[in-house]
């Protein structure tokens, strides 16, 4: 049975008209100015509360509310270096950076991880002196606290949390980490309210700190595979082979290679080996159904070379 292009596949290949990329580019533009809304409202929230924090842990001696204190300015530098980076990163492609700057929104990711697990480790130095010689903390203040960083975080959180980008993915799991936080920190404060343990205050800053330490390095390590031009963990290479392969006239797939700007769009590169009886517009038809058959993978751009079947390769060692 002959494979066989969807008519759809086809008539959207066509359909690049000044319209449509208008729409395209009014989405994105809007979709940008919402990311940015988001981060900039995280900043103010995390920025206004860390002076609150840090004020209210020097008045409670509590080494834990210091500590989210610490945590939440970097928060705030993090999340400002990430609206400097994502601003950029949507910059049209230029003769200096052909691809345009999306990745500059992945550096910013990597930035504000290393910040952040730097900053988890001087609180680790805080902490555990603390641990061996504990001292009680002004449990009804740190409560009060706890109760308003628990409000704060998850509202920033949730604003946060609509976003796709690396930056913002990488800032909602500093909100959700803060808002756990400040819930061990209210389970804490009750505790100690209730029983004589000053050691529980050191012990869940070290804890948050561990916490914090895992998942930003989990994300970290997400964003470093972006950066070394890993497979995107969204899409699969097989799979996008596979479905080429169906593409009437295609008789081989090869040299395929599948990378991403900044996890969100991805580049694909790959030779078509086509039917030897494929005149020159059939192989344009092919082309053309490649491009519009990978965009549902999250491809931005593929770069296809067709050939004809069984005529040789340019670099059939992929060397």
């Amino acid at each position: 049975m002959p494979k066989i292009v969807k008519e759809n596949s086809h008539h959207h290949s066509h359909a690049h008209t000044g319209n449509k990329h208008f729409g395209h580019s009014h989405h994105h533009s809007h979709a940008h100015g919402s990311s940015l809304g988001r981060m900039k409202f995280a900043f103010i929230l995390n920025f206004g509360f860390a002076f609150v924090e840090l004020f209210g842990g020097v008045l409670t001696n509590s080494v834990s509310i210091m500590s989210n204190a610490i945590h939440d300015f970097g928060d705030a530098i993090a999340v400002a270096l990430a609206i400097g980076m994502e601003n950029l990163s949507h910059k049209r492609s230029d003769v200096n950076f052909s691809y345009g700057y999306r990745r500059f929104s992945t550096l910013g990711a990597i930035i504000t991880g290393v910040i952040l697990m730097a900053g988890s480790v001087l609180i680790l130095i805080k902490s555990i002196p603390r641990l061996i010689t504990p001292e009680q903390p002004q449990t009804d203040g740190v409560l009060a606290l706890a109760i308003f960083g628990v409000l704060v975080n998850g509202i920033a959180a949730y604003r946060i949390s609509h976003g796709k980008s690396l930056s913002e993915k990488m800032l909602m799991w500093h909100m959700l980490e803060d808002v756990m936080g400040w819930v061990l920190v209210l389970i804490g404060a009750l505790v100690m309210k209730f029983f004589n343990v000053p050691e529980v205050d050191a012990g869940l800053a070290i804890t948050l700190s561990l916490w914090i330490l895992y998942n930003v390095f989990r994300n970290l390590k997400e964003a470093m595979k972006v950066f070394l031009m890993a497979k995107p963990s969204d899409a699969s290479l097989d799979k996008v082979q596979a479905e080429i392969m169906l593409i009437d006239l295609v008789k081989d797939v090869h040299h395929a290679h599948l990378w991403s700007l900044d996890g969100e769009n991805h580049i694909l590169t790959v030779h078509v080996a086509v039917d030897p009886s494929a005149g020159v517009l059939e192989m344009e038809k092919v082309k053309l159904s490649v491009k519009e058959l990978v965009k549902k993978y999250g491809i931005i751009e593929a770069n296809v070379e067709t050939e004809l079947f069984g005529g040789g390769c340019f670099d059939p060692h992929h060397t």
